[in-house]
């Protein structure tokens, strides 16, 4: 829908095929006014500064760890995003990952295809989220609607963000909490933080000793948010009772993860934002803000 919002407008749009690298792309930025990015190719310094003429990127999401935002700022090129398109399309996965988690249900799925019918009676027992604790890291839009579909199962919600959010607490009942303070407390912990060099490896060997023994972690953020080694080891030692995982330290991720062989976890292939209105969503507000810095407007959501 974005390419159709642009080329409706007279702009000729240059559409690379997936797959596409880093330097199929060099060779089509020369002449480019604006580039809208995905995230599967890195938007180096190099490739702004080889055109001056390069006026904005945008960027089709909300994270945007795929491109220099410092070399952005510096060679004077606009970066915007859509962090209002998948608000709602991120936080339903994030409820389907916990509901699956506490449910079995991708384990049941396998047991009845296995013909391992009785185990409905053993390991496939689950457990209610109303009633859990909690935590969301991380309260911003998604973090936010995700604790609001959280308390309409009759959760308890606790968060913890960089700012704290009185108003919400009010209005929600939210309950604030230290990290240290939340991890310590919380049945379920949810990531809902972007990844920057102060939110890396927020969750590392120290913060899951903290955790109560037995939790559940849900990830539909940024892979780099959390030490994949270390929730590996959690897994296995049973300090983490399972997890889902959305986004990974490298993606794809690889088969020989330890991951892979694991039953305690949830593995999908950053579908958080694969969702037919969200991704519509998306297209048309990355197009829209590329298109206003072209015509010498502010976008709505500039970045730098």
């Amino acid at each position: 829908m974005g390419v159709e919002y642009l080329k409706e407008r007279n702009i000729n749009v240059i559409e690379l095929p997936p797959g596409s690298t880093g330097e199929t792309l060099a060779e089509h930025i020369a002449e480019a006014d604006g580039l809208i990015t995905r995230g599967s190719i890195k938007i180096p310094r190099e490739l702004m500064a080889s055109n001056p003429r390069l006026k904005v990127v945008g960027v089709h999401g909300i994270g945007c760890d795929h491109v220099d935002l410092k070399a952005a700022e510096e060679l004077g090129k606009t970066v915007c995003n859509t962090p209002d398109a998948l608000t709602v399309t991120v936080a339903e996965m994030a409820m389907a990952m916990t509901l699956a988690l506490l449910r079995n249900v991708v384990a049941a799925d396998k047991a009845v295809r296995g013909g391992q019918w009785s185990r409905k009676y053993s390991d496939l027992i689950g457990v209610e989220l109303a009633g859990k604790k909690v935590g969301i890291i991380g309260l911003g839009r998604i973090g936010k609607a995700t604790a609001v579909r959280m308390k309409a199962f009759d959760a308890d919600v606790y968060y913890w963000s960089r700012t704290r959010k009185p108003e919400e607490e009010e209005l929600h009942g939210f309950k604030w909490l230290e990290l240290n303070d939340l991890l310590q407390t919380c049945d379920i912990i949810s990531l809902h933080i972007p990844s920057t060099p102060e939110t890396r490896h927020i969750i590392g060997a120290e913060q899951i000793k903290q955790m109560k023994q037995g939790v559940l972690i849900i990830n539909t953020a940024r892979g780099k948010v959390i030490d994949e080694d270390e929730v590996i080891k959690a897994l296995q030692s049973g300090k983490i009772k399972a997890a889902a995982l959305d986004v990974f330290e490298k993606e794809p991720l690889s088969t020989e993860s330890p991951l892979c062989s694991m039953d305690n976890v949830i593995l999908t292939p950053h579908l958080g934002a694969s969702n037919i209105a969200g991704m519509q969503r998306m297209a048309v507000q990355v197009a829209e803000g590329v298109l206003r810095v072209i015509q010498g407007l502010e976008p709505d959501n500039r970045v730098v």
